[in-house]
């Protein structure tokens, strides 16, 4: 009874010693993972902080600095690049900051996903960097288009020219003579999101100094009204806004001029240049534009300094919250994930990369021979544009006179005998996104229906229906006319015969009639909303592709054997 009683004691306390046993090796387990975790979020804090937060923060001190000191020595100091300061002020940061972000910083923050997104986290990274690089660098434009310069005190206007690379300037004695004053009146219309329609109007003044040669003095007032309003109620406007413009300016006290602002390249000046030519002096002096100011320039120069600087700060802070709260997409991870087996493909031999330009091109031909022409077309608008920037342009958003300078169709031009502007307004684009979207459509239109048509139907197609279009556009609608937009309407409507008349394929058809549907319905759902600066550009186009579905039905019904023949060796 003994040695049992002794046996059950001592199985007892083996058991108690194994679970003691267990429980430490589990809180020893316990500890080491929260040590391995502890160690994990410091090493990939550090990991973030050294491989994406500081190489951007570097990144972007090294952008702002770099492109500052490039402006001034090239647009400040020598003055050898004639751009508009739009350019300098806002469209070369944004695109720069677009620039720097992809090539740079998006091998770094592929890394890094956030919990709460679903899908790629990299779009939500881009935005945030590129948003706070874009909006400091814009603004020490601002800055550094006052700082780099200082305010000139001169006797008389005429000193004035002795200074060609400077831009403010205090004058003693100045007497603007409003008795010969002239003035410009510009309209445009600009169409948003919702089918919005606003109505810009700007009135420009330019009144010549008394003994000043050429020079003048510039003041401009700015509104903006609904255009889908009653014309009744848009001239009432625009004769009031006109009448307020003139009192304010008749009543302006030149007294409380601290200094003048010399304009440089820009709308403005050209705006400025245009009204004083309808003043018709003469004169062998290049004129110069003035703009008043009444403020201090170093009150301006401190709130710019304070609003870039905390423009800086805020946006590196928020990438920094972002980078911090992403977790990195390392290889541990990505093992884990489940692995999807991949099909075998068949080996394509890749062409070598090719460092001359002209190869690269040859290379481009070749590789595109089955649309040779829609390659031309495309690069034939992108020279053009090129082109008519050169020729001053604005790149963004240009002014319907602009256009219409460099190449425009207008009636005007028509009675002037210029009727090659018939053909030629067909690669004049009003503005980057108007080319982009022109680009777009081109290629979508003309990568497969080339291959149909060949390339001299197609050519042909396309300057029949864009010649049409223009015609259209300048006779009965009495519209100024630019871009490829009324050619490839006209395009888009032979595709639509040989959809009817099954040239395609069924694989093609759906594509192309899903596409012809969507261009349909927005342009019936435009025209029953119906605001009216849109309503006959609406009409317009509808027409345009009438007469492409005619001439389309007149190909197909002369020459569908030929069409058919080459859909199905191209297996369309």
């Amino acid at each position: 009874m003994r040695d049992n009683n002794k046996q059950s004691q001592y199985r007892y306390k083996n058991k108690n010693r194994s679970k003691n046993r267990v429980g430490k090796q589990d809180r020893r387990k316990i500890t080491r993972y929260k040590e391995q975790k502890t160690q994990r979020t410091k090493g990939s804090t550090k990991l973030k902080l050294k491989q994406i937060f500081f190489p951007y923060l570097g990144l972007s001190i090294l952008t702002i600095l770099l492109f500052n000191a490039f402006r001034w020595v090239f647009d400040i100091y020598l003055d050898v690049l004639p751009l508009k300061e739009s350019y300098w002020d806002f469209g070369i940061p944004c695109f720069l900051s677009v620039l720097v972000v992809s090539i740079w910083m998006w091998p770094r923050y592929e890394l890094l996903t956030l919990k709460w997104v679903k899908r790629s986290s990299s779009g939500y990274f881009f935005i945030t960097m590129v948003l706070a690089l874009v909006v400091p660098l814009v603004l020490s434009q601002n800055y550094l288009s006052k700082a780099a310069y200082e305010v000139i005190e001169v006797n008389n206007l005429n000193d004035i020219r002795h200074y060609p690379k400077q831009k403010y300037f205090s004058v003693n004695d100045f007497e603007p003579l409003k008795s010969e004053q002239v003035s410009y009146i510009e309209t445009q219309v600009i169409s948003g999101r919702h089918f919005d329609s606003t109505l810009h109007i700007d009135y420009y003044i330019t009144t010549p100094f008394i003994a000043a040669e050429n020079i003048w003095l510039g003041s401009s007032y700015h509104t903006s009204y609904d255009n889908r309003e009653d014309q009744s109620i848009k001239d009432s406007q625009y004769a009031a806004f006109i009448n307020d413009s003139r009192y304010s300016y008749e009543a302006k006290d030149f007294s409380n001029i601290r200094y003048f602002n010399k304009l440089k390249s820009s709308n403005s000046k050209s705006a400025y240049l245009h009204t004083i030519s309808t003043a018709h002096r003469q004169s062998n002096l290049p004129p110069l534009i003035l703009e008043p100011e009444t403020g201090l320039l170093a009150d301006s120069l401190d709130r710019d300094f304070v609003w870039g600087l905390g423009s800086f700060i805020i946006g590196i802070g928020v990438c920094l919250l972002l980078i911090l709260a992403a977790d990195i997409d390392n290889q541990e991870n990505k093992g884990t994930r489940k692995q999807i087996p991949i099909k075998k493909q068949k080996h394509v031999k890749k062409r070598a990369p090719v460092s001359d330009p002209s190869k690269s091109l040859v290379a481009l031909f070749r590789s595109n021979k089955k649309q040779p022409i829609t390659l031309v077309l495309m690069l034939t608008c992108i020279s053009a544009f090129i082109l008519t920037i050169f020729m001053g342009m604005d790149i963004i958003m240009p002014l319907s006179r602009q256009v219409n300078k460099v190449g425009g169709l207008t009636t005007d031009a028509l009675q002037a005998g210029k009727y090659w502007r018939v053909v030629t307004s067909l690669f004049v684009h009003a503005g980057i996104m108007h080319l982009a979207m022109s680009l777009g459509m081109l290629f979508a239109v003309g990568s497969i229906l080339e291959k149909v048509l060949g390339p001299i139907r197609f050519t042909i197609s396309f300057f029949i229906c864009g010649i049409f279009s223009n015609v259209l556009g300048v006779f009965y609608y009495d519209m100024e006319m630019a871009g490829a937009w009324g050619a490839i309407f006209g395009l888009f409507g032979i595709v639509m015969m040989l959809i009817t008349y099954k040239i395609f394929n069924k694989k093609y058809r759906e594509i192309y009639g899903a596409t012809v549907i969507v261009i349909l319905t927005i342009l019936l759902s435009s025209m029953f909303v119906a605001f009216i600066n849109t309503l006959s550009y609406m009409a317009y186009y509808l027409l345009t592709l009438c007469f492409g579905v005619v001439f389309g039905m007149v190909m197909v019904m002369t020459q569908k054997q030929s069409l058919l023949r080459n859909a199905r060796r191209q297996n369309l």
